[in-house]
This record gives C-alpha cells, structure tokens and sequence, in this order.
C-alpha cells in the first residue's frame, strides 16, 4: 500500500470540476519534504487538486526501499493515476522534481490521460542518480553485492538490481518519442543536478518544450519565494493547455 495526500482548493466539493495532477518526489525524499508539501499546497491555492504520494519504502508508504527500481517507481506512479481515476478524476498532468520527474517523463506517452509532464531539476537519465552512491558501494552492487549509501545523513540500504535497472533504462529513446508538452524547470547552479540535464531532455523530447531558468535557488527549492515562482508557472503553463 502506498501512503498519499490529495491536497484540494479550499472551496472544492464533491463533484467539482477541476484538473487534477500527480506529484512525484524525489529519489529517497517523501510526500512531506518541504518542496513536496509546499509546491503541492501552492497549486492547489491555484485552483488544482494535487495528489502526493510516497514511493515505495519511503515516508509512510509499505515495501523496502531496498528492493527500489526504475520500474518499481514508474508502477507505484501508474498506481497513484489508477487511485485518481478510479476516486476522483483521472489526472492530466505528473510533475516531478528531480528523479521523480524523470519517473514521470518515462511513463507519460503510454498514459492516455495526461495531456503534460513538468520537471523540475530532473535528470536526463536514470543513471545520474548513481552519483548518490560511493565507489565502494556502487563496487559492491556491481558485483551483485547488497550495499548501502548517505543521503542528508540518513543510511538507505540498495539491492544490486537498482543499479541494473537505471543503466539499462535509456530515456534518449522514451523522449524521442513524446509528442506532449512537458515544461523544463531548471535550478541555475544547482549542486545536485546539473544544468545539462535540461538541456538535453528539450534537446530529444518530440513535442513541444518550454525550458525555465529559476535563479539564486537550490535543489530543493527551499526559498519561498523561488517555489512561489515555480507554482505560478506551472499554473500559467497548465492554463495555456486548457
């Protein structure tokens, strides 16, 4: 079971109609990291329904983190479309911050009801997330060895699977492929991601991209006034589409 948060505009009723939006996190975040909460809450002032969800393993959801992989990601996200559907509407948008939006992007042709992807300081590649692990850990994993890495001072153990699944996962060829509109939200300096990483997701998606620098800010979004920004453009970007 997958643990969430459907976060509403205050005036929302039963029956209401009003786009709703998947949120993913990011990779060993939760539904409840700051930009999680934040940018989640903030749409939803804007008039959108939000549901936020933990990953497998992490937050409040069930499973082991360990046994984590790149389709065990994209089936819990598949699963969290299926919970909207099924409840309340089926959502027309997924935004992702960081590896999460790279989850998004890797589903979000297959998935007839979404009409748009939004990054934000999103890998190009599944693989990044590897940069995560040390060359200890990641020797271990290669060699089909159990390992663990640090992550803001918190111990996750991974199984050698993982690390297969992400390198063998080539989004080059998934963006080629994409003819929805996704918007590009890319952090200046960000110390996690780089800025490459944007430029080369609009450099391979085959519909249409809007790409946006966010200054003076940082991975996390943690300045309000940076993810204030990001809200009200992801809610101009998702009312052109209407």
């Amino acid at each position: 079971m997958l643990d969430a948060r459907l976060d509403l505009p205050v005036q929302y009723q039963d029956g209401d109609v009003i786009t709703f939006i998947v949120y993913c996190h990011c990779f060993t975040c939760s539904k409840e990291t700051i930009t999680s909460h934040r940018l989640s809450r903030m749409l939803a002032e804007r008039g959108f329904g939000v549901l936020r969800f933990d990953f497998s393993g992490l937050g409040g959801s069930e499973g082991e983190f360990a046994a984590t992989t790149f389709r065990s990601m994209q089936d819990d996200l598949e699963s969290a479309i299926k919970f909207l559907t099924k409840n309340y509407s089926a959502p027309r948008y997924l935004v992702g911050h960081s590896f999460g939006g790279t989850t998004a992007l890797s589903i979000a042709q297959s998935t007839q009801c979404i009409d748009g992807v939004v990054t934000i300081a999103s890998p190009f590649q599944p693989a990044h997330v590897l940069h995560h692990l040390d060359d200890s850990s990641l020797g271990l994993l290669e060699k089909d060895m159990p390992s663990s890495f640090e992550v803001a001072g918190q111990l996750f153990d991974i199984d050698p699977e993982f690390v297969h699944d992400v390198r063998a996962h080539d989004m080059k060829t998934q963006l080629t492929e994409l003819g929805k509109p996704v918007l590009i939200i890319n952090i200046e300096n960000d110390d996690v991601v780089e800025e490459e990483n944007s430029r080369q997701i609009q450099k391979y998606i085959m519909g249409e991209s809007v790409l946006v620098d966010i200054e003076n800010s940082d991975h996390m979004l943690t300045d309000r006034v940076s993810i204030e920004r990001v809200a009200n453009l992801l809610s101009e970007w998702m009312k052109t589409l209407d």
